[in-house]
């Protein structure tokens, strides 16, 4: 007959001269918090007792439940350094909730590391479409010790980034390129820091050189990569005249987020913004593109902007949060939108430009 035996059951009739403090080596730069630990073997200890109570207002645990308290630090620290063999899968999943798991098997770990003896930067993830480049990139302090001029710097200011084609083309000078920065705090510790990058392109970046550097009064640490793993996009022949100066060719879609090129015969005014939206398979649709969009252009004909979705959560709000479109000299027209969250291109049931619907095979 099977029975069941509790850890605390065996550790509780250990005789107290074999027991003794454990000392565990973390192996990963994650540094997870006593206070935090101690909260939850609390609560595990105590189911009848709906929260915890506020630290230092709790009574004294006997010895044995302590060394409980030491093996949980002891899983703790064993799922961490799970948590660092995994890749930093979950960066993203704190960017886009369990939507990144329709995107597990494109997020790569390219694990390049420069240093100057001071300060280390890592590029430790990347995820991308070739237009939307999500980075996870860290710094931490060699002495391990608080790092100052980074903590009081505003992490738009901290990195500059560069983006080289492998060869030079007339695509280079058109680029347009949009760049966020932000700190993944729920991540970060005392000597290292963890952020989220994010470049935006109207153009298939896939194969560039990218260059990240460190503010030049911080150092200026660069460390090179390749724009690769591309996570898997459709693309639609659309040809499809909206009116009689705007004409919507083509139409790709990503798991991160739409590219609409089209053509205008004049511009003028604000960028065009033709009636798109998805549908699922299960019945749901989502905007890409409304009225809302962009700015109406009044007073004058605007050659590229863009919008956000304000006051909305990401992963439960409108899926595009982002849009931006720019107006070349040729004519040619392209308009960009951002995800908040991962969607799975299969998933897809059609596309419907202005009323018309294109069926994704």
């Amino acid at each position: 007959m099977n029975k069941k035996i509790k850890i605390s059951d065996l550790c509780s009739r250990m005789d107290p001269q074999y027991m003794e403090d454990l000392e565990v080596t973390n192996m990963t730069d994650l540094h997870p918090s006593e206070q935090r630990i101690e909260d939850i073997v609390f609560q595990k200890l105590h189911p009848e007792q709906k929260t915890a109570a506020p630290a230092g207002k709790r009574v004294n645990m006997k010895k044995n439940t302590w060394k409980i308290a030491a093996i949980a630090a002891v899983f703790c620290l064993f799922a961490t350094t799970a948590f660092a063999m995994a890749g930093g899968f979950e960066y993203f999943r704190s960017i886009y909730g369990n939507t990144v798991d329709n995107a597990r098997q494109d997020i790569l770990t390219p694990e390049i590391t420069v240093t100057d003896g001071t300060r280390q930067m890592a590029l430790d993830s990347m995820l991308t479409d070739g237009y939307k480049i999500n980075l996870i990139v860290s710094l931490k302090t060699v002495s391990g010790k608080a790092d100052k001029d980074i903590e009081k710097t505003d992490p738009f200011n901290l990195f500059q980034v560069e983006l080289q084609p492998p060869v030079s083309s007339p695509e280079q000078e058109e680029q347009t390129m949009a760049f966020t920065c932000t700190e993944l705090t729920e991540f970060s510790s005392k000597s290292q820091h963890f952020y989220h990058i994010q470049l935006d392109s109207l153009t298939d970046c896939t194969g560039w050189n990218m260059k990240v550097s460190l503010s030049e009064s911080l150092g200026n640490l660069t460390l090179e990569s390749d724009i690769k793993g591309s996570a898997a996009a459709a693309e639609l022949t659309i040809n499809q005249a909206i009116d009689s100066s705007l004409t919507i060719e083509t139409l790709q879609i990503s798991p991160l987020g739409f590219l609409v090129i089209g053509s205008e015969g004049a511009a003028s005014g604000g960028l065009p913004t033709p009636s798109i939206s998805l549908t699922f398979k299960d019945g749901s649709q989502e905007d890409l593109i409304t009225p809302m969009s962009f700015d109406s252009g009044e007073g004058g004909t605007i050659t590229g902007g863009g919008g956000v979705v304000i006051g909305e959560d990401p992963i439960t709000g409108p899926l595009v949060t982002t849009t931006y479109g720019q107006r070349n000299p040729s004519g040619k027209l392209a308009i960009a939108g951002e995800f908040g969250r991962i969607i799975l291109v299969t998933e897809i049931q059609s596309i419907s430009v202005n009323g018309t619907e294109y069926p994704l095979n």
